[in-house]
C-alpha cells in the first residue's frame, strides 16, 4: 500500500503568469506499506518536491499539465525551464520580447 501526503504547497510566480495557469511547488511524503499477518509496517518513507504547472479557473476543475522535479532543478531554473516548455506562459517575458 502507498500513501502520499501533502506536507507543503506553495503558489509561485503570483502575476508573472498569465490567466487561467498557476504554477505550485509541493512537498509531498511517500510511504510504502507491506501488510504481514494482518500489521503494517513501513518499507519506505521519501520526500518528494516538484513544481507542477496547473491549468484551470474559477468554473472549472484544475488540471495539471506538467511536472517537474526540483531535485533535478536548482530553484533559481525553474522559471527558466517551464519558460522553455511554455514560452507564452509568463507575462514579462512576453511584453520584453515583444
Amino acid at each position: 500500500m502507498k500513501v502520499y501526503e501533502v506536507i507543503e504547497t506553495q503558489e509561485m510566480f503570483r502575476g508573472e503568469i498569465i490567466e487561467d495557469y498557476y504554477i505550485i511547488y509541493e512537498q509531498t511524503e511517500n510511504k510504502v506499506f507491506a501488510n504481514r499477518n494482518n500489521h503494517l509496517f513501513q518499507q519506505k518513507r521519501f520526500l518528494e518536491e516538484t513544481v507542477n504547472v496547473f491549468k484551470g479557473n474559477q468554473h472549472s476543475t484544475l488540471k495539471k499539465v506538467k511536472t517537474y522535479p526540483v531535485r533535478h532543478l536548482a530553484f533559481g531554473d525553474i522559471r527558466e525551464t517551464i519558460r522553455k516548455d511554455f514560452p507564452d506562459l509568463f507575462k514579462n517575458l512576453n511584453r520584453s520580447l515583444a
